[in-house]
């Protein structure tokens, strides 16, 4: 009489997903001697690159050439007839990829075999269920903790650009250093937003940030304002009053419009640069500062340095680092974005509920250049939102000059912008179907192939690298997608998709 089926419990109980292969066999050898003889051996194959750790796991008495004897398992549990002992085996499968092969020798009951290979298959499965999770949790942990960092390094800079992606990380890594830095852009691209970014993540951030509009002051008053003045320096002085430097020692001074400052104030700029000493106004005795340059304007100095306008040894003084900050025109997938969040902000600020954007509006959005950046569209947002009669931000909201501007557009685009349904996605596929076969001939393994390879990039990109993310657009495992990468010969680079 077989003991067998009375500890079945006892087999199951010890399955645990998260106890590595030899353990489990080791503590499975260890039940089954007890099974009068029952079970002669057992043999695990964990294939690399799925299954961790991989390799050949056994104990008792294998059969002879289990290698062989492997390649003849299926995906259903069923005997293998062996000139040695008899074996129970089974193959586990990822669709078309082995990920493991279970090979149990018995002397008298194959029932008993089945059972354990049975019972060993699901803990590979749940195995191989735990090792993904664990993997996902990690990459969305990763994936949080950078969208969190990043986040917290650019402030209130929003943006989903390439190009502002690569600015910000220029600026943070000029950031750890104590270099000048001049940011040059157009007016409302967010200059000062990066002076702040580059202040909190430098080793000055726990020091004061200073932000004076050098285009907004009178030449005089300008001088009073960054270095200083003694009482009785000039009529109403009439108290001592330290500048902007002293203000900010040990920290950031921000120089905004600094193509503006006036060429007698330029001078005494460069000598705070050379000398890192300032001189009040009216006075003689110097006074030593720690602060650092970071300066910001949307003229072209190497221009006005040419032109005479701006002294040339000042201009290679703050030109130590320089950041071009894009406008808004080129990136304009930053623009649904930016609307998103400026109608939160609003929303809040005049309790209202602007939340949808039709699609021809956003179209129109998107379309035009922005003279004034993101500045611009702030106001074009907030505006919609204070007279805005519902929740929907609709093409009476948008301002005149937008509207004037998609009038000057081509018919085909403006057809689009105003409201035309675009093409439906059936049509798209067929027509540039018809395209392709017209023109590469019409062999479906090789398109299935390539649409793979697209499909697969576009995920990627549009997951910016996220594998488990990628595998969800897909409608595929990670482990499935993980193989199509092997196959295709695509690289992962995190944070920016497919190479």
């Amino acid at each position: 009489m077989h003991v067998w089926p009375s500890r079945v419990g006892t087999v199951l109980q010890m399955l645990d997903p998260a106890t590595g292969p030899k353990l489990i066999l080791d503590r499975l050898w260890l039940e089954v001697q007890q099974w009068n003889g029952t079970i002669a051996g057992i043999w695990m194959q964990c294939r690399p690159g799925h299954l961790t750790p991989s390799g050949t796991f056994l104990v008792g008495e294998p059969p002879a050439n289990a290698d062989e004897i492997s390649v003849l398992a299926s995906p259903a549990t069923a005997p293998i007839a062996t000139d040695g002992l008899p074996v129970v085996a089974r193959q586990l499968r990822d669709g078309n990829v082995p990920v493991a092969t279970l090979l149990i020798s018995h002397r008298d009951a194959e029932d008993a075999a089945a059972f354990l290979v049975d019972a060993l298959s699901r803990w590979l499965v749940d195995r191989l269920r735990l090792q993904l999770e664990v993997s996902e949790l990690s990459e969305e942990n990763q994936a949080l903790r950078d969208s969190l960092a990043l986040h917290v390094r650019q402030h209130e800079i929003i943006t989903n650009s390439g190009v502002m992606q690569a600015l910000i990380r220029s600026a943070a890594r000029a950031a750890a250093s104590h270099a000048t830095v001049l940011i040059q852009g157009e007016t409302g691209t967010g200059k000062e937003l990066l002076a702040k970014l580059i202040h909190s993540n430098s080793p000055r951030a726990h020091k004061p940030l200073v932000t004076v509009n050098a285009g907004a002051l009178a030449p005089g008053l300008l001088e009073s304002e960054l270095f200083g003045h003694v009482k009785g320096a000039f009529t109403g002085a009439d108290r001592e009053r330290k500048g902007l430097f002293e203000l900010a020692n040990g920290g950031t001074l921000f120089l905004d419009e600094i193509g503006e400052i006036p060429p007698e104030t330029q001078v005494r700029l460069l000598r705070v640069l050379q000398e890192r000493t300032i001189t009040r106004v009216g006075d003689i005795q110097t006074h030593p500062v720690d602060v650092r340059i970071v300066a910001a304007t949307n003229r072209d100095l190497a221009t006005e340095v040419r032109a005479g306008r701006f002294r040339e040894d000042l201009y290679y003084r703050l030109n130590v680092v320089h950041l071009v900050v894009p406008p808004l025109r080129t990136r304009p997938e930053d623009v649904p974005l930016l609307v998103n969040h400026f109608l939160q902000k609003y929303n809040r600020e005049h309790f209202k509920s602007v939340e949808e954007v039709p699609r021809p509006v956003m179209d129109l959005l998107m379309s035009y250049p922005w003279p004034g950046n993101v500045r611009e569209l702030e106001n074009c947002v907030q505006k919609a939102v204070v007279l805005a009669p519902g929740a929907v931000f609709g093409e009476e909201l948008v301002p005149p000059t937008l509207r004037s501007y998609a009038d000057s557009l081509p018919a085909d685009v403006r057809a689009r912008l105003t409201g035309h349904a675009p093409e439906p996605p059936a049509e798209s596929l067929s027509r540039a179907l018809c395209c392709y076969a017209e023109s590469a001939g019409a062999d479906l393994n090789a398109l299935f192939t390539l649409s793979e390879k697209i499909l697969i990039r576009w995920a990627l990109d549009h997951e910016r690298g996220v594998k488990l993310r990628a595998a969800k657009t897909l409608g595929i495992n990670r482990v499935t997608l993980d193989r199509k990468l092997d196959e295709y010969q695509i690289t992962v680079r995190r944070g920016q998709g497919a190479e």
